[in-house]
């Protein structure tokens, strides 16, 4: 049985100790975070060993989840890996790109399983939409919700935005030819929201916002392709799937009125915990059971993708074009 240990026992941390406190085919080996006072909130509940210096922990392990603040990934995924331990990190894995490839190349050198935690992979109707997008050309995404001075200090691109960036990558194998890009703050000292156009090498053209200074939460995808469009629903895994749309203008008496109808297929999505479902497959990946759902290179071209708009935003460049 795979022994396992967690490294921060942040918001994120205390998901994934969930998720491991219910699992069958692994062992709860310990928890670690930097905190003594988080630790002693945790152990009435959850009785493992408690560090508060992940290097403590090593030895105990064949694997950790790293869910500690980015800015200390690459340190502590880096000392993982070089003691040979298989390892799922948060996203982002980094906000350099050269420490990404670094801790990739270690991870080949050693044979190790080095997973980046993008949990909307693991979505159902993500899933399924992989079966179902065929050559889109437009792409348009909504992410937002109400402002958490928690997470002030956070990218809104690393934090929110790459998840899309992620999905729509995995939709379009073609190159990104050009990115536009707006923003502005509104309650902390980075950009709290950011409208991007991103055109690939093609036709496909994705428009993405992201916010976190809106009241209504939404979590939305929308993609239009040949004889269909497709909308997904992150929140409740949904996917419905229009086609042979007709519009026409009806003239009343007194009124003119517009009718659009169309054929409506609500598809069946299996839902599960997304988290739950990526914990798991980081696992089957060890146990050499299945691959992996993306590759490495996908892997480094989203997040190439998204530390290019954080940078286009800082600087408040509007629009670029790239070869990415």
């Amino acid at each position: 049985m795979l022994n396992v240990g967690l490294i921060g026992l942040g918001k994120m941390g205390k998901y994934h100790l969930n998720i491991y406190d219910e699992l069958q085919n692994v062992k709860m080996t310990g928890m670690c975070d930097a905190s003594q006072a988080v630790l002693d909130e945790l152990k009435p509940r959850f009785k493992y060993e408690a560090f508060t210096d992940y290097r403590d922990l090593l030895p105990k392990v064949d694997a950790v989840t790293v869910a500690a603040p980015t800015k200390y990934h690459f340190d502590i995924v880096k000392e993982c890996l070089e003691a040979g331990k298989h390892v799922l990190v948060e996203k982002p894995i980094t906000t350099n790109l050269d420490e990404a490839q670094k801790l990739f190349e270690i991870a080949a050198e050693r044979n190790l399983v080095l997973h980046i935690g993008h949990v909307e992979r693991f979505n159902g109707a993500v899933q399924e939409l992989r079966k179902i997008a065929d050559n889109p050309y437009l792409i348009e995404s909504r992410r937002v919700g109400p402002f958490n001075p928690n997470f002030a200090k956070d990218s809104i691109i690393l934090d929110l935005m790459i998840h899309d960036i992620d999905i729509i990558v995995n939709m379009v194998h073609a190159d990104v030819v050009e990115i536009q890009a707006a923003g502005s703050k509104v309650h902390s000292d980075l950009p709290d929201y950011a409208a991007v156009n991103i055109r690939f090498d093609g036709n496909t053209t994705a428009q993405i916002v992201v916010s976190r200074v809106t009241q209504k939460k939404d979590r939305i995808m929308s993609i239009s392709q040949k004889d269909a469009f497709i909308t997904l629903d992150y929140t409740s895994q949904d996917i419905n799937i229009y086609r042979n749309a007709q519009s026409q203008h009806v003239f009343g008496n007194k009124e003119l009125h517009y009718r659009n109808e169309y054929i409506l297929e609500r598809l069946f999505v299996y839902k599960d915990n997304p988290l739950k479902q990526e914990i798991k497959h980081f696992i089957d990946c060890i146990n050499g059971t299945v691959k992996r759902v993306v590759t490495v290179e996908h892997e480094l071209k989203s997040l190439k993708i998204a530390l290019k708009i954080d940078d286009m935003l800082t600087k408040g460049i509007g629009a670029e074009e790239v070869r990415i």
